[in-house]
């Protein structure tokens, strides 16, 4: 994800922690699509 967000222009701004939690959360079940889009809508940097 974060390679394709990089390819466009976009980067996620949030800690290193965060993202890792944020990906084990996901895995795990969880979290689910929706929380992930709210989490990615709040911490990724459109292309400038």
């Amino acid at each position: 994800m974060e390679t394709f967000l990089v390819l466009n222009g976009a980067e996620i701004d949030a800690p290193v922690d965060e993202q890792e939690r944020l990906m084990l959360d996901l895995a795990a079940g969880w979290i689910n699509r929706s929380d992930l889009t709210n989490w990615l809508s709040l911490h990724v940097k459109p292309p400038e």
